[in-house]
């Protein structure tokens, strides 16, 4: 049985992966900075193991734990993610998302136990592209200290394979969605928006091109790259529709049958906003045989379900992201 152990499980993305991983019969252990933001799980404690660890305190700690462990496989989820508010504390982003990394790449660089080290990367890297953007693409241009972080940190990795054997893995996924993701992401907070007969605000007019898949799909990949990922590759997850933020709106107004007029409100859009970001993955799906499997209907019908079921549960939470040191 693999040892998985997941930075930022806390993370709906993390949370998701260690809640597949388990029914994959892996064994996985977990970081978590604030319990409060725990949202998919609630975690089995016999099956999953977690640990409030601190990047910018707890690095010594964490590498107590790693050791003491000896995951085959880290998979790196642990970054802040909200690119428009990195304009407000860029160094912030940096210190975590770039400066922690580092720190491990020191602590982790010569031990015999770590097969593989996936680092959860972002397209955002590239900038607005008109044309789709496959695994071997080096022309990036990031629009946010956010996005300048997550490059800094890619290449940092590959510094790291290239002088000290580091087993990293580089992954870059389209916006992924599902039940229990953060009420301050689009789908989600359009759906509460509904929920609750509250205005959406609509950056921009919505007119900014995504493409969007289902949690399910993004942990597949991730257990691909677990399996089959290979040394030094990058790997990139994306569908094959690519939809305005206004298309998906209107998909989710569709199901629940409510106008789209009524329910926006267009404001200014946040700087550095890229206007599309569109990956292609035909090396990936072939080397990894990957694909998507849930299209964005039936993935927004599933979400929709899911925070219709537990609306009361959620009622109560903002929908507005806050930053907290």
């Amino acid at each position: 049985m693999k040892k998985i152990f997941i930075l930022g499980i806390s993370s709906f993305s993390g949370a998701a992966l260690a809640s597949y991983l388990v029914k994959k019969k892996y064994k996985v252990f977990g970081t978590f900075y604030k319990k409060k933001n725990i949202y998919l799980l609630p975690l089995d404690k016999k099956k999953i193991k977690i640990f409030k660890i601190n990047l910018l305190k707890d690095t010594k700690k964490l590498l107590f734990l790693i050791k003491k462990i000896k995951p085959e496989v880290i998979v790196d989820h642990a970054s802040i993610c909200m690119a428009g508010e990195s304009w407000l504390n860029p160094d912030k982003y940096f210190k975590i998302n770039v400066n922690s990394k580092i720190d491990l790449i020191k602590g982790l660089k010569n031990s015999k136990f770590l097969k593989k080290y996936v680092y959860i990367s972002t397209p955002e890297i590239f900038g607005s592209k008109s044309k789709r953007i496959d695994e071997f693409c080096s022309e990036f241009n990031p629009s946010t200290p956010y996005a300048s972080s997550k490059l800094a940190s890619e290449l940092n990795f590959r510094h790291a394979l290239l002088y000290q054997n580091f087993p990293i893995i580089i992954s870059r996924f389209s916006n992924f969605y599902g039940p229990n993701q953060p009420l301050y992401r689009l789908i989600p907070k359009v759906i509460m928006s509904i929920k609750k007969n509250k205005k959406f605000p609509l950056e921009g007019g919505g007119q900014s091109v995504r493409n969007f898949i289902y949690t399910d799909d993004f942990c597949s990949g991730i257990n691909k790259l677990i399996l089959k990922g290979e040394l030094g590759r990058v790997y990139h997850f994306s569908g094959n529709k690519f939809l305005k933020i206004t298309k998906i709106i209107k998909l989710i107004c569709d199901i629940k049958k409510v106008s789209y007029k009524k329910l926006i409100k267009v404001t200014s859009d946040r700087i550095g906003k890229d206007n599309a970001y569109k990956l292609k993955c035909l090396w990936t799906k072939k080397n990894l045989n990957w694909c998507e499997k849930v299209s964005i209907k039936q993935g927004l019908s599933k979400t929709i379900v899911f925070y219709d079921k537990f609306f009361e549960k959620f009622s109560k939470k903002s929908l507005q992201y806050k930053f907290t040191n």
